[in-house]
């Protein structure tokens, strides 16, 4: 009773401070649950219908690309341009069988195992085909090589098998090459169900076929009058207030944006090697041009060089060279060197020493047994054993059995060796095969036991070289970039404004660059790529923090701190001029554009006004202005060369018929056709039209748009998905 009375007396402050404590925990488990939410969105590179894309995933979908890319085409430098497209590439796949998957699944569209097996069993599919399990005879996916592949790989994850260890990574590779095939050809057996059921659900109707067999079989000859808008001054148009927001509401499905987007200046500079780092890169490489010229040893000099390109002291196909270096190989001799010389396509001087050029086969189809033992000597002999009984007549695959192997032939190609790295014994490997005849076997030692190898075949003789390049980039010292940096520090802390730093970057030696309306997947956009005979665009080297300080932190009218981008090869600062978020731009940022359209109505209707009751060219060509043309077989179905609005009205139109006033896209149009020519073969088949027709509405609708990455039902899917790309804040 006593303790009741205490917490009575008390009452109020105990209620205080259990109102402080249950705030503190409400609190630091608000902090927590925000810290958690934090960390779960700190590798959120993009959501599909709500669902968070880690980073993780994206990444992983990277780098099986790349090793597909490695497997297929030797491939394992990539430029900056090449990783770009890649990292592009794998996104536009990744989100596009996202949707796909989802649209399928509310459809009920499946891929079974038994479609993938009738798949690989017709053998004609090009991800199969591209594989290295192909019969060579039939160029057909071989289903029975896979199978073996697959039961060997599996022993080896068991430890059943006898593959050496010097092979066990090629193994791997190979298999996660499958399965990067495997994914992508489901993939793509859903994607063609998808695509057939909407090809299906297109239709026409007798109008449209008509009106399409009209437009093909018919052309006509015309000429035509035009009175160009720019014929009246734009000051001599009054545009009202009323005017311009009725026009915006026309328009504005137009105005709508389905991303945030900037409007930036820049300004960027290239730091490049001065002429004292030449002259010293240059007095290196004379040198090292001297040594590979004279040794015995070219490894080493390559690798005294660091070279970019290693040498590898088996014949490879120009294929496994950089580009300039294929190009120089073919016409060199035997033991020529050329260079030093400098390529300005990848800013690097090179030297070529060429060892030997020879006639070997590109592909070589061979059998072997890997013998191995308790011990090294162990393994010889018994490898010899095997030997003398194949030599005398034993069935090679009886006894690639007894060691726990398949003993079936298998492609070797060179691009699935030439540009790996390769020791010593393979190597030797390679070298001995390539020189093999059909039928000819051998027994090669290796430090871990033996292989007795076959060659069974040989196809598609091509020249091999055996080169020492020596590819060194043309880079800058650190004295040189200590200077540009400076420099260019220098003039952001003079020139804290956007005005300021527009009216004083020319006197510096720079160049304040523009760039609107650019939205965060834009820095992966292929519009930026390496043009001939340019630099490379901002966008393609752009620091991940400056890419974030734009969309996240920046405000209209401020100017980042300087950047230091690509390893240092550029400094860069941005101004951030104007912000858009997503949905509709209001008036007062589209004005200019919806005036131009308002312009344009307005001088139309002066125009037609003046033309009213016109009847033929010669009164439309009496108007201030007007100018006259001719033009020869034109139909509906002509290029952009014609305004839209004769393309729409050329069909029904009739000869010596005179046609106009058309309002166009830039000026008033008259026309007369003057004759017409009609297809003799053409039949009219309503049926055969109507299908044509829907066909081509499913093609426009699933093919790629100039410009565009993706399809317009894929565009579609992505703004019914409301698709967000967050890739910037880590690539």
């Amino acid at each position: 009773m006593a303790a009741i009375q205490g917490i009575r007396k008390h009452g109020k402050l105990l209620i205080a401070i259990i109102g402080i404590a249950l705030l503190a925990f409400i609190t630091e488990e608000f902090f927590r649950a925000t810290e958690a939410q934090r960390n779960q969105n700190s590798g959120v590179v993009g959501t599909i219908n709500g669902k968070k894309i880690q980073s993780a995933e994206y990444s992983q979908l990277i780098e099986a690309y790349k090793a597909y890319l490695s497997f297929t085409q030797g491939k394992t430098n990539f430029t900056d341009d090449e990783d770009a497209a890649l990292k592009e590439q794998v996104w536009q796949d990744f989100v596009s069988n996202k949707l796909y998957q989802e649209e399928c699944a509310k459809l009920g569209l499946t891929v079974t195992d038994q479609e993938i097996r009738n798949i690989m069993s017709e053998g004609t599919n090009q991800w199969l085909t591209q594989t290295p399990f192909v019969n060579q005879q039939t160029g057909r996916f071989d289903a029975a090589s896979l199978k073996n592949f697959l039961d060997e790989y599996k022993k080896m994850q068991n430890g059943q098998s006898q593959v050496p260890q010097e092979y066990r990574e090629q193994y791997e590779k190979l298999y996660s090459y499958w399965q990067f095939v495997e994914q992508k050809l489901k993939e793509g057996v859903l994607m063609q169900k998808y695509n057939a059921l909407l090809q299906m659900s297109m239709t026409s109707n007798p109008v449209e076929a008509k009106f399409a067999y009209d437009a093909s079989a018919t052309t006509k000859d015309i000429v035509l009058a035009a009175i160009p808008y720019t014929s009246i001054n734009d000051n001599d148009v009054k545009v009202s207030d009323d005017e311009l927001k009725a026009k915006y509401e026309e328009l504005k499905e137009s105005f709508k944006l389905y991303n945030d987007a900037k409007d930036i200046k820049y300004v960027a500079v290239n730091v490049k090697a001065s002429a004292a780092d030449k002259a010293d890169l240059d007095a290196k490489m004379a040198q090292f041009a001297q040594d590979i010229a004279t040794t015995d040893d070219v490894a080493s000099v390559v690798r005294r060089a660091q070279s970019s390109v290693t040498y590898q002291d088996v014949p490879r196909t120009g294929d496994a060279f950089p580009e300039d270096i294929k190009a120089q190989l073919d016409s060199m001799a035997p033991g020529t060197v050329k260079g030093p010389y400098y390529n300005a396509a990848d800013n690097t001087e090179n030297i070529i020493r060429l060892l030997a050029k020879t006639q070997a086969p590109d592909s070589i189809q061979i059998r072997q047994i890997q013998v191995g033992g308790q011990s090294l000597d162990e393994a010889r002999q018994r490898a010899d054993s095997v030997y003398t009984a194949l030599k005398g007549g034993a069935d090679f695959a009886e006894l690639a059995k007894k060691y726990g192997q398949s003993g079936d032939s298998t492609w070797l190609v060179s691009k699935m060796y030439e540009t790996a790295a390769m020791d010593e014994d393979n190597a030797s490997f390679i070298n001995k095969v390539q020189g093999m005849a059909v039928g000819e076997m051998t027994n090669l030692d290796f430090p871990q036991g033996n292989i007795i190898v076959q060659v069974t075949d040989r196809k598609n003789m091509v020249t091999k070289y055996n080169a020492a390049v020596i590819k060194c980039a043309l880079n800058y010292s650190s004295e040189t970039s200590k200077s540009e940096y400076n420099k260019f520090s220098k003039f952001i802390a003079e020139n804290k404004t956007i005005e300021s730093m527009e009216k004083n970057a020319a006197k510096a030696g720079y160049q304040v660059q523009t760039l609107n309306g650019i939205e965060t997947s834009d820095f992966f956009s292929m519009q930026y790529f390496r043009q001939p005979g340019m630099e490379r665009h901002m966008m393609r080297w752009i620091s991940n923090d400056a890419k974030k300080w734009i969309f996240d932190e920046a405000e209209d009218g401020q100017i980042s701190p300087l950047y230091i981008c690509d390893n240092g090869n550029h400094l860069l600062v941005v101004a951030l001029t104007k912000s858009y978020k997503a949905g509709y731009m209001p008036l007062d940022d589209v004005k200019d554009m919806v005036k131009a359209e308002v312009l344009r109505d307005k001088k139309a209707d002066m125009i037609m006004g003046k033309l009213k009751g016109a009847k033929s060219l010669d009164q439309v060509m009496a108007q201030k202005g007007a100018v006259s043309d001719s033009a020869k077989s034109v139909s509906f179905l002509a290029d952009n060369t014609f305004d839209p609005v004769i393309l729409g009205s050329i069909v029904k139109a009739k000869p010596n018929q005179f046609v106009g006033p058309l309002k166009g896209q830039a000026a008033v149009f008259a026309y007369k056709v003057v004759s017409e020519t009609k297809n003799p073969e053409a039949k009219y088949d309503q049926q055969q039209y109507m299908s044509g027709v829907a066909q081509s509405h499913a093609g426009k609708a699933l093919s790629s748009r100039q410009y565009y990455a993706e399809s317009p039902v894929v565009a579609y899917l992505k703004q019914k998905a409301k698709v967000t790309d967050n890739r910037y804040k880590f690539y």
